[in-house]
């Protein structure tokens, strides 16, 4: 069988990988327009700096990119949270009150977490729970902000009581 794939961003070379490790004898080629493979993720040596642009860090769950990493051979170069430290919290009305468990990179993935944390109201988690139903933003919209993404898909009031601290703290910026 011969493919073809066109782009060698990130999906482009993980699904060359993965048919040449489930079919050997798959004939793979790789288009890509630009001088690099890589797509947005590169290093660029700066001043004697070495600078990495593209994700800083990737959801371990579901584990789809720890598994690749594994089958890389490179899970001994990843950086870990500490087992103890993991977790983010949130000061909510003078109490630290930790990030229900399964919150990931803004969507919730565990549902009794969401729905037990005080750090949202009945009437925000009957919103947040209507997720599901939420149509996809309109093809016409180019790009959306975290903002109107959270609100849109989940409700103001999880964006204001936990996407936005939680930007905060690792942006330091607003969403």
């Amino acid at each position: 069988m011969r493919v073809g794939i066109v782009g060698g961003g990130l999906s482009g070379l993980v699904a060359a990988f993965y048919l040449r490790r489930f079919d050997p004898s798959c004939e793979v080629v790789v288009f890509e327009a630009g001088p690099r493979f890589g797509g947005v993720i590169r290093t660029e040596a700066v001043d004697g700096y070495l600078l990495e642009h593209g994700a800083d860090m990737f959801a371990t769950q579901p584990d789809a990119a720890l598994r690749l990493c594994d089958a890389l051979g490179i899970t001994q170069r990843l950086i870990l949270p500490q087992s103890g430290a993991r977790g983010a919290a949130i000061v909510d009305r003078g109490r630290l009150v930790r990030i229900p468990d399964g919150f990931v990179l803004m969507r919730p993935t565990r549902l009794w977490p969401m729905i037990s944390t005080p750090l949202l109201s009945i009437r925000g988690k009957m919103r947040m729970a209507m997720e599901r139903w939420v149509k996809p933003r309109p093809a016409d919209q180019e790009d959306e902000s975290i903002e109107s993404f959270v609100t849109r898909r989940l409700g103001h009031e999880l964006l204001e009581r936990i996407v936005q601290p939680l930007v905060g703290g690792i942006y330091t910026g607003d969403v």
